[in-house]
Protein backbone atom coordinates (compact mmCIF):
# COMPACT_ATOMS: atom_id res chain seq x y z
CA UNK A 1 0.00 0.00 0.00
CA UNK A 2 1.26 3.53 -0.56
CA UNK A 3 2.33 5.47 2.65
CA UNK A 4 2.64 9.54 3.49
CA UNK A 5 5.94 9.70 1.34
CA UNK A 6 4.34 8.38 -2.13
CA UNK A 7 6.33 5.07 -1.70
CA UNK A 8 5.24 1.57 -0.50
CA UNK A 9 4.63 0.01 2.73
CA UNK A 10 3.75 -3.36 4.36
CA UNK A 11 2.91 -4.28 7.88
CA UNK A 12 5.36 -6.28 9.96
CA UNK A 13 3.12 -9.26 10.14
CA UNK A 14 2.00 -8.77 6.53
CA UNK A 15 5.78 -8.86 6.40
CA UNK A 16 6.53 -12.26 7.77
CA UNK A 17 3.65 -13.81 5.92
CA UNK A 18 4.79 -13.00 1.83
CA UNK A 19 8.37 -12.35 2.94
CA UNK A 20 9.36 -13.34 -0.62
CA UNK A 21 6.99 -11.02 -2.44
CA UNK A 22 8.11 -7.97 -0.41
CA UNK A 23 11.74 -8.61 -0.59
CA UNK A 24 11.07 -8.60 -4.78
CA UNK A 25 9.33 -5.53 -4.70
CA UNK A 26 12.09 -3.85 -1.61
CA UNK A 27 14.81 -4.95 -4.89
CA UNK A 28 13.29 -2.66 -6.69
CA UNK A 29 11.70 0.67 -5.04
CA UNK A 30 12.42 0.94 -0.50
CA UNK A 31 9.20 -0.54 1.61
CA UNK A 32 8.50 0.92 4.78
CA UNK A 33 7.69 -1.39 7.14
CA UNK A 34 4.94 -0.52 9.91
CA UNK A 35 4.44 -1.54 13.37
CA UNK A 36 0.88 -0.67 15.00
CA UNK A 37 0.88 1.98 11.89
CA UNK A 38 3.81 3.61 13.11
CA UNK A 39 6.67 3.58 10.37
CA UNK A 40 9.67 1.32 11.77
CA UNK A 41 12.00 0.08 8.96
CA UNK A 42 12.85 0.00 5.67
CA UNK A 43 13.62 -2.85 3.40
CA UNK A 44 15.49 -2.32 0.43
CA UNK A 45 18.24 -4.44 -2.35
CA UNK A 46 21.88 -4.04 -0.84
CA UNK A 47 22.56 -2.04 -4.80
CA UNK A 48 20.43 0.77 -3.80
CA UNK A 49 21.25 0.99 -0.26
CA UNK A 50 25.20 1.13 -1.08
CA UNK A 51 24.95 3.81 -3.32
CA UNK A 52 22.90 6.17 -0.94
CA UNK A 53 25.48 5.17 1.62
CA UNK A 54 28.57 5.37 -0.74
CA UNK A 55 30.01 2.35 0.67
CA UNK A 56 31.60 -0.45 -1.66
CA UNK A 57 29.34 -3.77 -2.47
CA UNK A 58 29.96 -7.34 -1.82
CA UNK A 59 31.68 -7.36 -5.48
CA UNK A 60 33.90 -4.82 -4.77
CA UNK A 61 35.39 -5.74 -1.04
CA UNK A 62 39.24 -6.33 -1.80
CA UNK A 63 40.17 -9.93 -1.72
CA UNK A 64 42.11 -10.23 1.76
CA UNK A 65 42.86 -13.91 1.25
CA UNK A 66 46.99 -13.02 1.61
CA UNK A 67 46.22 -10.87 4.24
CA UNK A 68 44.78 -13.60 6.26
CA UNK A 69 47.49 -15.59 4.75
CA UNK A 70 50.14 -13.41 5.87
CA UNK A 71 49.42 -13.69 9.80
CA UNK A 72 48.78 -17.88 10.27
CA UNK A 73 51.88 -19.97 11.72
CA UNK A 74 51.99 -22.09 9.07
CA UNK A 75 53.17 -22.28 5.26
CA UNK A 76 50.86 -21.86 2.75
CA UNK A 77 51.53 -22.24 -0.92
CA UNK A 78 48.13 -21.52 -3.21
CA UNK A 79 48.93 -23.50 -7.06
CA UNK A 80 46.73 -22.51 -9.79
CA UNK A 81 45.40 -25.59 -12.05
CA UNK A 82 48.90 -26.05 -13.80
CA UNK A 83 50.66 -25.95 -10.59
CA UNK A 84 52.24 -22.69 -10.90
CA UNK A 85 52.44 -20.63 -7.59
CA UNK A 86 50.37 -18.13 -7.02
CA UNK A 87 50.94 -16.70 -3.32
CA UNK A 88 53.66 -18.00 -0.95
CA UNK A 89 53.29 -16.79 2.35
CA UNK A 90 56.57 -15.25 4.50
CA UNK A 91 56.44 -18.48 7.02
CA UNK A 92 56.53 -20.83 3.82
CA UNK A 93 59.80 -18.86 2.52
CA UNK A 94 61.04 -19.83 5.89
CA UNK A 95 60.58 -23.18 6.28
CA UNK A 96 61.97 -23.70 2.86
CA UNK A 97 64.79 -21.95 2.85
CA UNK A 98 63.41 -19.51 0.20
CA UNK A 99 63.15 -16.01 1.97
CA UNK A 100 65.27 -14.37 -0.76
CA UNK A 101 63.71 -15.60 -3.35
CA UNK A 102 60.30 -14.40 -5.11
CA UNK A 103 58.04 -17.68 -5.81
CA UNK A 104 54.72 -16.75 -7.45
CA UNK A 105 54.59 -17.09 -10.83
CA UNK A 106 57.17 -20.00 -11.16
CA UNK A 107 56.16 -23.61 -11.62
CA UNK A 108 55.83 -25.56 -8.05
CA UNK A 109 58.53 -28.19 -9.20
CA UNK A 110 60.97 -26.00 -10.33
CA UNK A 111 60.65 -23.43 -7.32
CA UNK A 112 60.52 -26.29 -5.06
CA UNK A 113 62.16 -29.15 -6.14
CA UNK A 114 62.40 -30.86 -2.92
CA UNK A 115 58.71 -31.47 -3.31
CA UNK A 116 59.37 -33.44 -7.00
CA UNK A 117 59.51 -37.38 -7.07
CA UNK A 118 58.33 -37.90 -3.52
CA UNK A 119 55.39 -38.80 -1.10
CA UNK A 120 54.84 -35.24 -1.46
CA UNK A 121 54.41 -34.71 -4.95
CA UNK A 122 51.55 -37.67 -5.19
CA UNK A 123 49.39 -36.01 -2.64
CA UNK A 124 49.60 -32.61 -4.33
CA UNK A 125 48.77 -34.68 -8.03
CA UNK A 126 46.02 -37.10 -5.80
CA UNK A 127 44.64 -33.40 -4.50
CA UNK A 128 44.64 -31.57 -7.70
CA UNK A 129 43.01 -34.78 -9.73
CA UNK A 130 40.21 -35.81 -7.37
CA UNK A 131 39.62 -33.06 -5.64
CA UNK A 132 40.12 -34.69 -2.09
CA UNK A 133 42.12 -33.16 0.74
CA UNK A 134 45.57 -35.19 1.29
CA UNK A 135 47.85 -35.18 4.38
CA UNK A 136 51.21 -36.80 5.53
CA UNK A 137 53.89 -36.54 8.23
CA UNK A 138 57.34 -36.18 6.46
CA UNK A 139 60.68 -35.60 6.69
CA UNK A 140 61.65 -32.12 6.47
CA UNK A 141 63.47 -31.63 2.66
CA UNK A 142 64.38 -28.04 4.17
CA UNK A 143 66.47 -28.47 7.36
CA UNK A 144 68.15 -31.73 8.97
CA UNK A 145 66.29 -33.43 12.15
CA UNK A 146 63.28 -31.65 11.42
CA UNK A 147 59.48 -33.34 10.66
CA UNK A 148 56.98 -31.39 8.72
CA UNK A 149 52.64 -32.15 8.32
CA UNK A 150 52.28 -31.91 4.65
CA UNK A 151 48.84 -30.75 3.53
CA UNK A 152 46.85 -30.55 0.67
CA UNK A 153 43.28 -29.33 -0.52
CA UNK A 154 41.38 -27.69 -3.31
CA UNK A 155 41.54 -23.95 -3.61
CA UNK A 156 39.92 -22.65 -6.37
CA UNK A 157 40.55 -24.12 -9.50
CA UNK A 158 44.13 -25.30 -8.00
CA UNK A 159 44.98 -26.75 -4.71
CA UNK A 160 46.83 -25.42 -1.40
CA UNK A 161 49.80 -26.69 0.42
CA UNK A 162 49.92 -26.44 3.88
CA UNK A 163 53.46 -27.11 6.04
CA UNK A 164 53.29 -26.93 9.95
CA UNK A 165 56.78 -27.83 11.77
CA UNK A 166 55.96 -30.89 14.13
CA UNK A 167 59.52 -31.42 15.27
CA UNK A 168 59.31 -31.10 19.02
CA UNK A 169 56.20 -33.42 18.56
CA UNK A 170 57.99 -36.42 16.60
CA UNK A 171 61.14 -35.85 19.19
CA UNK A 172 58.71 -36.31 22.19
CA UNK A 173 57.47 -39.63 20.75
CA UNK A 174 60.76 -41.03 19.55
CA UNK A 175 62.29 -39.81 22.74
CA UNK A 176 59.21 -41.85 24.79
CA UNK A 177 60.00 -44.81 22.98
CA UNK A 178 63.75 -44.96 23.38
CA UNK A 179 62.85 -44.23 27.26
CA UNK A 180 60.83 -47.24 26.83
CA UNK A 181 63.03 -49.28 25.22
CA UNK A 182 65.78 -48.42 27.61
CA UNK A 183 63.30 -49.89 30.87
CA UNK A 184 62.58 -52.52 29.21
CA UNK A 185 66.49 -53.54 28.53
CA UNK A 186 66.91 -52.66 32.27
CA UNK A 187 64.60 -55.25 33.51
CA UNK A 188 65.96 -57.95 31.79
CA UNK A 189 69.06 -57.41 34.35
CA UNK A 190 68.15 -59.34 37.45
CA UNK A 191 68.22 -57.09 40.35
CA UNK A 192 68.31 -53.40 38.48
CA UNK A 193 65.57 -51.15 39.39
CA UNK A 194 64.40 -47.78 39.30
CA UNK A 195 61.76 -45.53 40.92
CA UNK A 196 60.13 -42.23 40.60
CA UNK A 197 60.31 -39.91 43.12
CA UNK A 198 58.18 -36.47 43.67
CA UNK A 199 59.96 -32.80 44.82
CA UNK A 200 58.35 -33.59 48.25
CA UNK A 201 60.22 -37.00 48.50
CA UNK A 202 57.48 -39.10 47.55
CA UNK A 203 57.76 -42.55 45.54
CA UNK A 204 55.53 -41.81 42.70
CA UNK A 205 56.72 -44.71 40.41
CA UNK A 206 57.59 -48.12 40.79
CA UNK A 207 59.02 -50.88 38.53
CA UNK A 208 58.55 -54.84 39.07
CA UNK A 209 62.04 -55.92 39.76
CA UNK A 210 62.07 -53.24 42.95
CA UNK A 211 58.62 -54.40 43.98
CA UNK A 212 60.36 -58.02 44.16
CA UNK A 213 63.66 -56.32 46.29
CA UNK A 214 61.15 -55.13 48.49
CA UNK A 215 58.54 -57.62 49.00
CA UNK A 216 55.67 -55.94 48.66
CA UNK A 217 53.14 -54.62 45.82
CA UNK A 218 53.90 -52.12 43.61
CA UNK A 219 50.10 -50.36 44.87
CA UNK A 220 52.11 -50.49 48.61
CA UNK A 221 54.83 -48.57 47.56
CA UNK A 222 53.76 -45.75 45.59
CA UNK A 223 52.89 -42.43 47.85
CA UNK A 224 55.37 -43.23 50.63
CA UNK A 225 58.33 -41.02 51.62
CA UNK A 226 61.03 -42.48 50.05
CA UNK A 227 63.65 -42.08 53.28
CA UNK A 228 60.74 -44.54 55.20
CA UNK A 229 62.36 -47.20 53.10
CA UNK A 230 65.93 -46.46 54.25
CA UNK A 231 68.09 -47.93 56.99
CA UNK A 232 68.41 -45.52 59.55
CA UNK A 233 72.07 -44.93 59.63
CA UNK A 234 71.71 -44.24 55.85
CA UNK A 235 68.89 -42.05 55.65
CA UNK A 236 70.34 -39.18 56.32
CA UNK A 237 72.66 -39.29 53.80
CA UNK A 238 70.26 -40.13 51.39
CA UNK A 239 67.67 -37.90 52.20
CA UNK A 240 70.77 -35.10 51.60
CA UNK A 241 71.54 -36.53 48.20
CA UNK A 242 68.02 -36.69 47.31
CA UNK A 243 67.60 -32.81 47.94
CA UNK A 244 70.75 -31.39 46.12
CA UNK A 245 69.66 -33.27 43.27
CA UNK A 246 65.89 -31.80 43.60
CA UNK A 247 67.39 -28.51 43.87
CA UNK A 248 69.77 -28.24 41.21
CA UNK A 249 73.44 -29.30 42.60
CA UNK A 250 73.66 -31.72 40.36
CA UNK A 251 73.03 -35.65 39.71
CA UNK A 252 74.76 -38.41 42.70
CA UNK A 253 75.89 -41.85 42.67
CA UNK A 254 75.68 -43.10 45.83
CA UNK A 255 75.27 -46.19 48.29
CA UNK A 256 72.47 -46.88 50.62
CA UNK A 257 70.49 -49.90 52.26
CA UNK A 258 66.58 -50.31 52.00
CA UNK A 259 64.47 -52.41 54.35
CA UNK A 260 62.87 -54.59 53.18
CA UNK A 261 59.46 -56.48 54.34
CA UNK A 262 61.40 -59.28 54.63
CA UNK A 263 62.92 -57.55 57.83
CA UNK A 264 66.54 -58.00 56.04
CA UNK A 265 68.61 -54.93 55.22
CA UNK A 266 69.22 -54.51 51.14
CA UNK A 267 72.82 -52.90 50.26
CA UNK A 268 72.60 -51.28 46.72
CA UNK A 269 74.04 -48.92 44.48
CA UNK A 270 71.99 -46.24 43.37
CA UNK A 271 72.27 -43.22 40.99
CA UNK A 272 70.10 -40.62 41.48
CA UNK A 273 69.18 -38.03 38.58
CA UNK A 274 66.81 -35.12 38.20
CA UNK A 275 63.96 -35.22 36.23
CA UNK A 276 63.35 -32.04 34.55
CA UNK A 277 59.42 -31.07 32.84
CA UNK A 278 58.37 -28.33 31.08
CA UNK A 279 57.98 -26.12 34.00
CA UNK A 280 61.26 -26.97 35.98
CA UNK A 281 62.65 -29.79 37.70
CA UNK A 282 59.42 -32.54 38.33
CA UNK A 283 61.46 -34.90 40.53
CA UNK A 284 64.11 -37.51 40.68
CA UNK A 285 65.29 -40.92 39.21
CA UNK A 286 66.78 -43.25 41.04
CA UNK A 287 68.37 -46.35 39.01
CA UNK A 288 69.06 -49.15 41.37
CA UNK A 289 71.46 -51.83 41.77
CA UNK A 290 72.69 -54.30 43.89
CA UNK A 291 75.61 -53.33 45.81
CA UNK A 292 78.91 -53.44 44.16
CA UNK A 293 77.80 -54.67 41.10
CA UNK A 294 78.05 -51.55 38.76
CA UNK A 295 76.19 -51.19 35.43
CA UNK A 296 78.74 -50.95 32.83
CA UNK A 297 80.04 -55.06 34.41
CA UNK A 298 76.70 -56.32 34.41
CA UNK A 299 76.51 -55.08 30.72
CA UNK A 300 79.92 -56.52 30.05
CA UNK A 301 78.47 -59.55 31.37
CA UNK A 302 75.50 -60.33 28.98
Amino acid sequence: MPNSRGGRSVTAAELVRNFAHWREVGAKEPVLVTHHGRETHILMGIEPYSRLTGSKGAADLPDRTQELANHIHQGLFLCRGDLCLDFVNPVALSMTKRWDRQLEGKPLFEALPEFAGAVTEAHIRHTLASGEASAADIPSPFRKDSWLHFETFPFGSGIAILLRDITDDMQHHRLADIKSAILKAMGLHDGISYLRVSMRGFIEVVDDSFCTMMGLPCEKLIGVPLHDLIAMPVRRILREDLEQVLNGQGDRRTTTQFLSNRGNVVPVDVSLVRLHGTYGTEGAVMVIAPEGRALSAIAAQH
